[in-house]
């Protein structure tokens, strides 16, 4: 009883000099006692909270969410919760706020208060807010665009497609959205072109084809010039009918005098190259397009104008179409006369003899640097919303979808070779007792400290942490047996233990230390991933009943 009033002032002075808000609330929802913090927040008085009750605070489109949790909480089902919700400030504007409430029990465990923290969220939400118009933006660009585009995640499956390619593949966006690449057209799986995308994924490397449609019922035959990109997270496909700029081609190598005419009146730039790379012929819309006359081109080589990183692709480009002799189409920059460089990407073909030796090049090329500017644009749009989506927010590390995923995908690995899967649950001991502590910040950055801390312990590539929920993180070990498991284990208990973190409140230490379940499954047909997750459930269970501060593994 001594240590009674030093603990009071501590938290006295804890909830008085809070950089959140804190407040002791009655069970009937009237403020007991607020702190400068949730004052300044929300813009009343003490005095003015205390003739009030949060109800009354609170905004009507959230508030049923947050009696509901009050509900559960009195009822004993749970001992805490959380909750993003919004109040309406003295001024009349609303305020978001992350909502942490905890109970307080008598003696005899009867409920007595709650306790209340507030977070100001509002620039996240704010930030949130600005992600979503970026990416309504993007999609409505994307939808302007006479190309077809459309994404695949790593998995194969539909992420967007915008209205174009809807046209072109005769589906709708909501339509394919998460379905397998190979399902939607099943055709993929037997042909050339399916080997094209598995190329572009596997081995990260663009690809670019050219495919002929026959006639149906619904549309004549046409050409379609495709472009596969690989990304961090899948690949991004462009696609346009190119059946008119096919007929023009044709009609080329129909006639030279033709050929002429219709390079000095097309918008795309035609040119005639020896198979050493010497322009020999060059159509007069080059001067609007890079600012040199015909007479200025023809003679040189156009390496020359190659911007410095794109020179070995086109050169590579160049040799496979003089010795394959096939159709190619390649982007790439070229430098104008002013010293800018723009986009271009050029469609060439060789011209061959009587004899069937090369004799010439011919290239239609044009400006693609819109399209390249919105690509980009694009791209950095998915990758973002790709990363948020795998991501938690608070520690950096991967999120529980993000562990559904892998533990999937490692899973089957481990069915396939017959090889060991081991799976950890860390939770940080008397984490609740830290936050009540601590306050809400200090418990936010131990868990980031935590999370750091996990992802570093980690050596091999395939090896993967996980926040798994709360206090809570997972860590997936593939083709390792328990003995490896528990070793990985132990030296996660020293390091975070070895971290030093200050946990006045804990029961086992003065420092912050986790309880760790160990399973190991070798995955067979009567065996599923639910039951490794609960036997590693149990292990974690045993190891907190057991006096936390230890690691357990299932038997």
């Amino acid at each position: 009883m001594q240590n009674q009033p030093q603990e009071n002032d501590l938290f006295l002075n804890a909830f008085q000099y809070a950089p959140i808000g804190i407040a002791l609330v009655d069970l009937d929802g009237t403020w007991l006692k607020v702190n400068p913090a949730l004052c300044k927040l929300l813009g009343y008085t003490e005095a003015e909270f205390l003739m009030t009750n949060f109800q009354d605070l609170s905004h009507l489109e959230d508030l049923d969410a947050d009696l509901e949790l009050v509900e559960k909480t009195l009822a004993g089902e749970i001992d805490s919760f959380q909750l993003e919700k919004r109040y309406y400030h003295k001024e009349g504007h609303t305020v978001w706020a992350l909502l942490s409430v905890s109970l307080v029990h008598n003696s005899d465990r009867s409920p007595r208060y709650f306790i209340s923290q507030i977070l100001d969220i509002s620039k996240i939400k704010m930030a949130e807010s600005k992600i979503n118009e970026l990416t309504a933006k993007n999609m409505s660009i994307l939808d302007t665009i006479t190309d077809a585009f459309y994404s695949l995640d790593e998995e194969w499956r539909f992420v967007y497609l915008n209205k174009e390619a809807e046209k072109q593949l005769g589906k709708k966006n909501a339509e394919l959205q998460g379905k397998l690449l190979w399902d939607a057209f099943p055709s993929l799986e037997h042909n050339d072109y399916g080997s094209y995308f598995r190329d572009a994924l596997l081995q990260k490397v663009t690809i670019t084809f050219e495919e002929y449609v026959p006639a149906n019922q619904e549309s004549n035959e046409k050409w379609l010039e495709t472009h596969i990109y690989p990304t961090k997270e899948g690949l991004s496909v462009y696609f346009q009918d190119v059946t008119d700029r096919k007929a023009t081609e044709e009609k080329l190598r129909e006639s030279e005098e033709w050929f002429r005419m219709l390079a000095d009146y097309s918008t795309d730039m035609i040119s005639r190259h020896t198979v050493r790379g010497i322009c020999t012929y060059v159509s007069a819309i080059c001067y609007t397009l890079l600012g040199y006359k015909p007479h200025e081109l023809i003679g040189t080589k156009v390496y020359d104008l190659f911007h410095p990183e794109d020179l070995y692709q086109v050169l590579e480009s160049f040799t496979s179409i003089v010795n394959a002799q096939q159709i190619s189409t390649h982007s790439y920059r070229m430098r104008r006369k002013d010293g800018s460089y723009i986009w271009f990407e050029s469609t060439s073909r060789t011209i061959r003899d009587k004899r069937g030796k090369v004799t010439e090049i011919i290239a239609v090329s044009r400006d693609i640097t819109e399209r390249k500017v919105t690509e980009m644009k694009m791209q950095e749009t998915n990758d973002l919303l790709m990363r948020l989506s795998i991501t938690d927010g608070l520690t950096g590390i991967a999120n529980r979808r993000s562990f559904d995923h892998t533990m999937e995908r490692e899973w089957g690995v481990a069915a396939r070779y017959g090889q060991p899967l081991s799976l950890l649950l860390c939770d940080i001991d008397f984490f609740k007792a830290y936050n009540d502590t601590y306050g809400h910040q200090g418990g936010d950055h131990c868990l980031q400290l935590v999370a750091h801390t996990l992802k570093k312990t980690l050596n091999r590539p395939n090896d993967f942490a996980a926040r798994y929920g709360g206090e809570e993180f997972s860590i997936i070990l593939p083709n390792t047996d328990k003995r490896g498991a528990l070793k990985v284990s132990e030296f996660i208990k020293r390091t975070i233990e070895d971290l030093k973190i200050p946990h006045a409140s804990s029961r086992v230490s003065d420092v912050v230390t986790v309880s760790i379940g160990v399973a190991t499954l070798i995955p067979n047909p009567s065996l599923s991933i639910n039951m490794l997750i609960e036997y590693t459930d149990k292990a974690l269970y045993l190891a907190k009943q057991g006096g936390r501060n230890r690691v357990v593994v299932h038997e």
